[in-house]
């Protein structure tokens, strides 16, 4: 079984796509270099919602999203 990485790395291809992956593990990196990890569990045109592996809930500006990458599995 092969492995494959998305990465969305611009503001349209992150406001567009990212609701495909809603449910899914997704890595967030911020325009200062943090990453976040977690669950995405929702997303608008405006913001996105996640839950990291502590169970906490994040709310966030897409204008404050560098870029968001996932790996699965085909």
């Amino acid at each position: 079984m092969s492995s494959r990485q998305i990465r969305l790395s611009t503001f349209d291809q992150i406001k567009n796509r990212l609701k495909e992956f809603s449910g899914k593990k997704i890595n967030i990196v911020l325009h200062d270099r943090t990453v976040l990890f977690g669950e995405l569990k929702s997303v608008d045109n405006t913001q996105l919602t996640f839950v990291n592996m502590r169970l906490e809930a994040f709310s966030l500006s897409l204008n404050d999203i560098s870029e968001v990458y996932l790996d699965f599995k085909e």
